[in-house]
């Protein structure tokens, strides 16, 4: 029986599997946060979701984060699900392939809407599209963001017993056998090492996956990739958009609860970045001088109003890619209690509800409700990861799945 679990992380994947422990009758759950809780790449998301994925096991995933957005914007004070629909935007030739996609949503009972050219003008009156143009919109999609959803999460997971340690490192495993039994961290608090007990360990790090997993002999093949957003000041009116993945433009673009207008974009900037040791910080990223201009050019005639806008403030952070643009849940093959929930390349914010749950019903039950076979690390057992590693890559040699 599973009583102690250690969770490393305090993003939203962390904090969402901590949720999802604590509702299953885990009493003793702890975070390990080497800087403050969501200070990562959760505090950059644009926090955009959709359901309609690439594959069965996405879809039905994703379609179970919907359903708990919705419960948390019931249960999480100061939080609330901004529901606007997200629409996938593209080309008629990139529509024509994506024909069993849509049969697949269908199977599946993923609800979606076609909108063509002028039509989205009409269903969003300030978003215009050419007339080759389709839109395929979710209408249960939307966004959360994140500087209110980071510390409504917390909260509630406080208040359900889950302990919380910042500033604090992970230095390495203990093990007994091949079993791991707890960790050595460094509290820069307490200035102090430290060490825990535990039945299991999940590590929720994200783009620092492998150097948390330094100590043992299993890597996940996996690239980072510096991810921006810039945000408007506000508007003096209701926006009237959806959340956009803008397959066009390669970027996204949606509305804030006050008004303002939030594009992001990784494709300006497209070499892998190297995260050299433990102790980087994602502060320590620096803006791409034409961020701002790739992303003006290609949305001045998507949303015209933003031509001419001012724009506020600008943040940085990594994007987490696998070499099969697949995230990894579930157990590390052969050491017994350690966990990987990681990796999520650009939608680490949509899945983080549904991850949360997967890796808790790993940790409890030992199988899924979802059939996750495809997340599982064991995957890359016979994968030449070492070779990976060493080279590198650039975002266009791996198919990233937005959000």
């Amino acid at each position: 029986m599973i009583k102690k679990v250690i969770i490393i992380g305090g993003g939203v994947i962390g904090m969402s599997t901590a949720f999802q422990l604590a509702e299953k009758g885990v009493k003793d759950i702890t975070i390990i946060e080497k800087d403050n809780i969501g200070s990562g790449s959760s505090s950059q998301a644009a926090g955009i979701v959709t359901c309609l994925q690439w594959n069965e096991t996405s879809v039905k995933a994703r379609m179970k984060s919907l359903d708990l957005f919705e419960k948390f914007s019931q249960i999480l004070d100061g939080y609330t699900f901004q529901q606007v629909g997200c629409l996938n935007l593209s080309d008629k030739k990139d529509y024509d392939l994506g024909s069993d996609l849509r049969d697949l949503h269908d199977e599946l009972g993923a609800k979606y809407e076609t909108y063509i050219g002028n039509e989205l003008t009409k269903k969003f009156s300030d978003l215009k599209a050419e007339d080759d143009e389709y839109g395929i919109l979710d209408p249960r999609g939307g966004y959360s963001e994140a500087h209110t959803y980071i510390p409504a999460l917390r909260k509630k997971i406080e208040n359900m017993g889950v302990k919380i340690f910042e500033n604090e490192e992970v230095r390495n495993f203990t093990f007994s056998g091949n079993k791991t039994n707890g960790l050595i961290t460094f509290s820069k608090t307490e200035n102090k090492e430290k060490s825990y007990n535990c039945d299991a360990i999940i590590c929720a790090v994200n783009a620092w996956t492998n150097l948390i997993l330094s100590p043992i002999d299993f890597k996940i093949p996996m690239k980072n990739f510096v991810h921006e957003r810039f945000v408007t000041k506000p508007f003096d009116r209701e926006l009237f958009l959806p959340a956009i993945n803008d397959r066009v433009y390669q970027s996204y673009i949606r509305g804030t609860e006050d008004n303002r207008i939030l594009v992001g974009t990784s494709q300006h900037n497209p070499e892998n970045f190297v995260i050299e040791d433990k102790d980087f910080n994602i502060n320590e990223l620096h803006p791409y001088p034409n961020a701002l201009d790739f992303l003006k050019d290609s949305f001045k005639n998507r949303v015209p109003i933003i031509e001419n806008k001012e724009w506020d403030y600008h943040t940085v952070g990594l994007i987490s890619v696998t070499a099969d643009a697949t995230p990894v849940i579930g157990p590390v093959p052969n050491i017994e209690g350690l966990y990987l929930c990681s990796n999520f390349h650009s939608g680490g914010f949509a899945y983080n509800p549904v991850a949360g749950m997967l890796i808790s019903e790993h940790v409890i039950n030992g199988e899924t409700s979802i059939d996750s076979e495809s997340y599982l690390p064991r995957r890359f057992e016979e994968f030449n990861t070492k070779e990976y590693l060493s080279k590198t890559h650039k975002l266009e040699d791996l198919e990233v799945k937005r959000h």
